[in-house]
């Protein structure tokens, strides 16, 4: 039986380099389980493809260290639906109306198709490293950006990063206990009513930089994108769904 997590210990910082960086640095040092950076801003905030995430005061940067446990890791690309899935909710808390909240394969999460949060999962020893970017009060202007943003604020929800982060712990710990409790596949079909453009005709670039074009037709078991192509159905396991779609 998987342990449940009843809470975490809590870092906060005023500035940072980047939050999972810190995170890293704290694990390598000493023997603490389950644990949260909270940064006021990171100088060298990043996402998945290595670009930088501007961060400005305002709005939340903290990320969520996870000892794994048994045979967790093997469902580690899991956490990052779990945590998109944990900021839909959290938003959908705080907000007093019906938001258009999407989750866009596999690690940000959209307000009315714009982006208003990126995910970073990384792993260190036997934890998971989520990073969690939210536009709580401010978003990038998007002439620095390859997609269109947004932040709560601008979308007519007020609320403090202090509300909004305790909001999301709340929420991150009653998912990972859903899972432990479940099974991680759990998650597929928790995500798949938010996930953005299933059902329709895609554009994935993966890693290696080809184009993938298809019909979304749902999630693998381990949270692979299942494409129908006309050379057959593929499954892939990261990429990114391109402007294209969102035009």
């Amino acid at each position: 039986m998987l342990s449940l997590v009843k809470d975490f210990d809590i870092i906060h910082l005023e500035s940072v380099d980047s939050t999972n960086n810190y995170a890293k640095k704290i694990i390598s040092e000493s023997d603490k389980k389950n644990f949260i950076i909270i940064a006021d801003t990171q100088t060298s905030g990043r996402t998945t493809k290595k670009e930088k995430w501007i961060s400005p005061k305002g709005n939340l940067y903290i990320t969520f260290a996870i000892q794994l446990e048994n045979n967790e890791e093997k469902y580690f690309p899991m956490f990052s639906f779990l945590s998109a899935l944990s900021i839909i909710q959290s938003v959908e808390s705080v907000a007093n109306f019906k938001m258009d909240l999407k989750i866009k394969w596999p690690n940000d999460v959209l307000l009315e198709y714009k982006k208003l949060s990126g995910i970073l999962i990384e792993k260190e020893s036997n934890f998971a490293i989520i990073g969690i970017g939210v536009n709580v009060n401010s978003s990038p202007d998007n002439s620095l950006t390859k997609y269109p943003t947004t932040s709560l604020l601008e979308s007519k929800i007020n609320v403090s990063v202090e509300k909004f982060a305790l909001e999301l712990q709340k929420n991150i710990i009653n998912n990972i206990n859903i899972c432990r409790e479940n099974g991680f596949e759990k998650m597929i079909e928790l995500v798949k009513p938010f996930m953005c453009k299933i059902g329709e005709y895609v554009y994935v670039m993966t890693p290696n930089n080809n184009l993938v074009c298809g019909i979304f037709s749902g999630l693998s078991v381990d949270g692979g994108l299942i494409i129908k192509t006309t050379e057959g159905t593929k499954t892939l396991m990261s990429g990114e769904l391109t402007k294209e779609n969102f035009v």
